[in-house]
């Protein structure tokens, strides 16, 4: 790895960045469009060939299994006691395989720094399918480090893929990923803690809730949210995509005396929706679903009046994985439409799966008008993607949130 490289790898990110390499009419496309087992061994895994590149489409062979699939937590639907999930114990009973099914990936810079090793060495990482944000998708698929996912085994994704989901400029023809779900970064609260309904992130910076405030680690969430605040105030000028390294800094600047007094107690990942239970927090940043369908009866998200952010997470089949095969037929599975609508019903997020609306509606009409999985026009108005910075501007980005957060 170059030193840049390490320097990346080095640095706290947060789970989100939101199509990366895209564009801005892109993004209002698409957002109008949107109107059990144990754990592989990444370190003990054997040999693959290695690559200059990814490959060109192979034989996918037989579905063999055990299927090592790595995803976040809260990202999979959940039996009433929480002991199985429906789509993958009907996949299993389908192909007749197992699946390793992991919540391992809590941050996108972390896992990377788990598998990067093996796979630039040509080994296999251990994981059949991992999901990934599209800044980090994009960087394993330039780095050659993917499978090319076979079309002819894949016929209910190439099928069913949203539109707008298409053409992203690290893989404008789908052959490398396929979307998970699309979500929004907002504000989250515990309504009988703040004793009042929160509607924007200024609400976060009220002195009644000094001590019980925690952001996301990293910028790009944070400095979003915080940066569209400041852009409503008047403060900057620029919308996240358009942030300057200047503005940046006044977000820092901001920021910086709430986390000197104590009024922001920490920058986390997914540990909010613990520390929303335990009632260390009563406001936060949050992931719109992970709050949704694992916070508490009285925790609420709210798209802000300031705007909120999105984002995708993607499938990928990491270079050398040994069941291919079975990789290619589970992103079949949950692009079947029935089973797209049941996994959206219960994570709850953005669908990327065309018809999962309408399947939902068949059984719930209230669901199917949810606006955390089909946001109304007014919500979709004001969603923004994160900055596409490079990696030098990146790392000047990281280096203001690491002194926010004393790393």
């Amino acid at each position: 790895m170059t030193d840049l490289d390490e320097r990346i790898l080095a640095r706290p990110l947060t789970r989100r960045v939101f199509l990366q390499g895209s564009t801005m009419a892109g993004v209002a496309t698409f957002l109008a469009a949107c109107g059990g087992g144990a754990s592989p061994s990444p370190t003990g895994a054997e040999s693959a060939a290695p690559s200059d590149g990814a490959s060109a489409e192979p034989t996918s062979g037989p579905i063999e299994g055990p299927l090592n699939f790595a995803n976040w937590p809260a990202y999979i639907d959940l039996t009433e006691d929480e002991t199985s999930s429906p789509t993958l114990e009907d996949f299993k009973a389908k192909y007749g395989i197992e699946v390793n099914y992991q919540e391992e990936i809590e941050a996108n810079e972390d896992f990377y720094a788990t598998i990067a090793p093996q796979l630039s060495a040509g080994l296999d990482s251990g994981w059949d399918i991992i999901v990934l944000t599209d800044y980090m998708a994009a960087r394993v698929v330039r780095a050659g480090w993917v499978e090319e996912i076979s079309a002819a085994a894949t016929p209910n994704a190439q099928a069913n893929v949203r539109d707008e989901l298409r053409g992203l400029d690290w893989d404008p023809d789908m052959k490398f990923h396929f979307p998970w779900q699309s979500g929004a970064t907002g504000v989250g609260y515990n309504v009988v803690s703040t004793g009042r309904d929160l509607t924007k992130v200024e609400d976060l910076f009220d002195p009644a809730f000094a001590g019980k405030v925690t952001l996301l680690s990293g910028y790009p969430d944070t400095f979003s949210l915080v940066g569209l605040m400041l852009k409503a105030k008047g403060e900057i000028a620029n919308v996240p995509a358009e942030m300057t390294l200047e503005d940046a800094q006044v977000v820092h600047d901001f920021l910086k005396p709430y986390v000197d007094d104590g009024h922001i107690r920490a920058f986390t990942g997914n540990e909010y929706l613990q520390d929303f239970g335990s009632g260390d927090t009563w406001v936060a940043f949050v992931w719109s679903g992970d709050l949704a369908s694992s916070g508490g009866e009285d925790d609420r998200f709210v798209f802000p009046d300031e705007g909120s952010i999105i984002w995708t997470d993607n499938m990928l089949i990491p270079k050398g994985a040994k069941h291919k095969a079975a990789a290619e037929a589970m992103i079949d599975f949950v692009y079947d439409v029935p089973n797209a609508a049941r996994l959206a019903a219960w994570i709850y997020y953005i669908s990327p799966v065309k018809g999962a609306g309408e399947e939902i509606a068949k059984t719930d009409e209230e669901l199917a008008a949810n606006p955390l999985l089909f946001p109304p026009a007014d919500v979709a108005a004001k969603m923004y993607p994160q900055m596409a910075l490079a990696d030098e501007d990146d790392i000047a980005w990281a280096d203001l949130a690491a002194d926010l957060e004393g790393a």
